[in-house]
């Protein structure tokens, strides 16, 4: 009977772990690759595990290590990560190979490593800089594709900012049929509802990061029809859900400072003006949006697309950062649990970016960005048992969250203690828009 027990265990045992190393979509012990040869400061070694980064120029604003993993029997068991300045960096189940660690800012010359369930193959550690001159005194404008996504990538960022704007592009009406329960399997409705809370949404919740109302804008085209009307500038588009209805009751610019037409056709020509109308007025110093190369949505990409035309229209120079909510190579990025740093990505081919900038978020900040996030709609998980079904898809969640670690929550990727983007020199806009 032990016997028979300790089989089951083992077998068991194998099949968590291959669980959690499929949730990655990718080989984790492949080395990420990222060429940061221009930025190298200095290559150091590690002396009891402690990096002595004396004679290193502490005015950079983010720093990135290099570092080789060598995974271990416990990193298939329990969450592989190296802990520096009470800042925990996490890597995937089973990790191995080079990864890269970002810093923002240095607080002491001598830094600690303390590994847990992972150790270090080389005590050779490349140190890269970047000095990027983000000056959140400037204006700043957000691209948002949902009511959400400027709250996921840059809370902290744009909270510690004097001068902000946000612009929702799309309704976010399509997707998961969230309250079909309460409408008897009724798609419209259901989707109509969704749209008027993400409404809300993408107007209200800025105010938590002290955004004015007024700073504040929805554009209202129908979501998951950018990448249609880019690629069909002559035609309007409508809404995947059937008879969803018209965009207008969605769209609340009338009351912002940006002066936009009040009713316009969803299709491209509308919404080019909006955006360079947009960058004519506001004039931004610094333009947040999301990574076309590297952001699986649609949205996320036809939005920075759009973007990008209508800045070779415009005279502005301003300082790009982008972001990734939707990172093709996984969903579970940024790995690891809630108020770990965000590290770069797991990348396995070339994109483009000419600089990395990591905002440093401290507790407070983190626990703000929480609860600004706990108060989107969309991002809920609730434990209203509504039927069911819908019980049975709560503790099945839970369950595979708990032991395959299969956790996508925003508030386990998103409430951390950076927010990392990828600076791009507006002159080099070009070659995004080259490969489409």
């Amino acid at each position: 009977m032990f016997l028979i027990f300790v089989f089951i265990f083992v077998i068991f045992a194998f099949f968590v772990i291959y669980k959690r190393l499929k949730k990655y979509k990718y080989d984790q012990a492949r080395d990420y690759r990222y060429d940061l040869s221009q930025n190298l400061l200095m290559t150091k070694e590690l002396e009891d595990f402690t990096l002595d980064l004396d004679g290193i120029d502490p005015s950079y604003d983010t720093f990135v290590f290099e570092i080789e993993l060598q995974k271990n029997l416990l990193s298939y068991f329990l969450k592989p990560f190296i802990d520096i300045d009470g800042v925990k960096h996490y890597f995937e189940y089973g990790a191995k190979g080079i990864r890269y660690i970002t810093i923002s800012t240095l607080k002491e010359k001598k830094i600690l490593f303390t590994c847990k369930n992972i150790t270090l193959k080389s005590k050779q550690v490349k140190i890269y800089g970047f000095q990027n001159g983000i000056d959140l005194e400037k204006k700043v404008l957000i691209l948002a594709p949902h009511a959400d996504d400027a709250e996921i990538a840059a809370f902290g960022l744009y909270k510690s900012a004097k001068d902000v704007t946000i612009v929702t592009t799309t309704i976010g009406e399509h997707g998961v049929c969230n309250y079909c329960e309460f409408y008897n399997g009724d798609r419209a409705k259901s989707a109509r509802q969704k749209a008027h809370l993400r409404l809300l949404d993408a107007l209200y919740i800025p105010s938590f990061g002290n955004v004015a109302s007024e700073n504040s804008l929805a554009l209202g085209y129908f979501g998951g029809s950018l990448e249609f009307i880019y690629t069909h500038p002559k035609q309007n588009s409508t809404s995947h859900v059937k008879d969803f209805g018209s965009m207008q009751p969605y769209r609340k610019v009338d009351h912002a400072k940006i002066d936009l037409a009040l009713h316009v056709e969803p299709n491209f020509d509308a919404f080019y003006n909006d955006i360079k109308s947009i960058l004519n007025q506001l004039e931004p110093d610094i333009i947040i949006t999301p990574h076309p190369q590297i952001d699986s949505h649609p949205d996320h990409k036809y939005t920075t697309l759009t973007l990008f035309k209508a800045l070779a229209e415009v005279k502005c120079e301003a300082k790009i950062l982008l972001y990734t909510n939707h990172l093709k190579t996984s969903e579970n990025y940024p790995i690891g649990r809630m108020f770990g740093a965000i590290d770069l990505p797991p990348n396995f081919s070339d994109f483009d970016f000419d600089g990395i900038y990591s905002y440093k978020l401290d507790e407070e900040l983190q626990k703000e960005k929480f609860f600004a996030l706990e108060a989107i709609h969309d991002l809920r998980d609730s434990f209203l048992p509504i039927s069911l079904k819908r019980t049975y898809k709560h503790l099945n969640r839970l369950l595979k969250k708990e032991l395959f670690s299969k956790d996508k929550s925003y508030f386990r990727r998103a409430v951390r203690s950076n927010e990392l983007f990828f600076v791009l020199d507006p002159k080099n806009k070009e070659k995004f828009l080259e490969e489409r």
